[in-house]
């Protein structure tokens, strides 16, 4: 309800007024959403060592984009507004300089950091979920929602130190009952944003459960 709420809204404030871009304030007519072009290509690509202290990650990480100010606002927008469009248009666009920069053929499948039903709930949608698939699409590979899933709900990990946001998440994703066959080749993990982590690791810990061999981590923002 929630979600149809929301797309509701933002149709009917469509119709008689221009879109203006929540970032700059510009008028968006043409942009993805109300987000215009501008804001988009603005967006700062990342560095790859963004493993930080976290070892197991270390050269299967990825985090394309910068998380600076205007990605953080492209974040909130799409975690708090119910904003489907960035993160479908933020998993496309991650999807593509990812295939710029990697060899595709080496993966086999994508999935998502699973959000907790609660979580889902309250935002109206998953934009990991809705992520994943646009990198699914973008890269032409099947999407697999039947892995792992989040079995506590925690506080968000944005309110927490680095050490919180490591004992937050133990034990906290599951593999999903009756699991298919999990794929070979490496499975692509599609995540919002990546600080510490702790989310990837306890995620990987989850998927290798399951049988998946590798993991590599694609976050959009780091």
């Amino acid at each position: 309800m929630k979600r149809l709420l929301h797309s509701a809204l933002n149709l009917l404030s469509a119709l008689p007024f221009p879109g203006y871009c929540p970032i700059c304030n510009r008028e968006s007519i043409n942009g993805s959403g109300w987000m215009c072009d501008i804001c988009w290509r603005d967006l700062p690509l990342a560095g790859k060592n963004l493993w930080r202290s976290e070892t197991t990650l270390k050269g299967a990480c990825l985090a394309v984009f910068q998380y600076s100010d205007t990605a953080r606002q492209f974040v909130h927008q799409m975690k708090f507004y119910g904003r489907e469009d960035i993160a479908a248009r933020l998993g496309s666009e991650t999807a593509g300089r990812f295939a710029d920069w990697m060899d595709i053929s080496r993966y086999s499948a994508v999935t998502s950091v699973p959000l907790h039903p609660a979580r889902i709930r309250e935002r109206g949608y998953d934009q990991n979920l809705i992520l994943a698939r646009a990198v699914a699409e973008r890269l032409s590979l099947p999407l697999r929602t039947d892995f792992i899933r989040r079995v506590k709900h925690r506080p968000p990990q944005s309110r927490l130190s680095d050490e919180e946001r490591r004992h937050n998440l133990k034990d906290a994703f599951a593999p999903q009952p009756n699991l298919n066959q999990p794929p070979q080749g490496t499975v692509l993990l599609v995540d919002d944003v990546i600080h510490t982590g702790a989310t990837a690791l306890g995620c990987i810990e989850a998927l290798e459960r399951t049988g998946v061999q590798r993991v590599f981590v694609l976050a959009a923002c780091g």
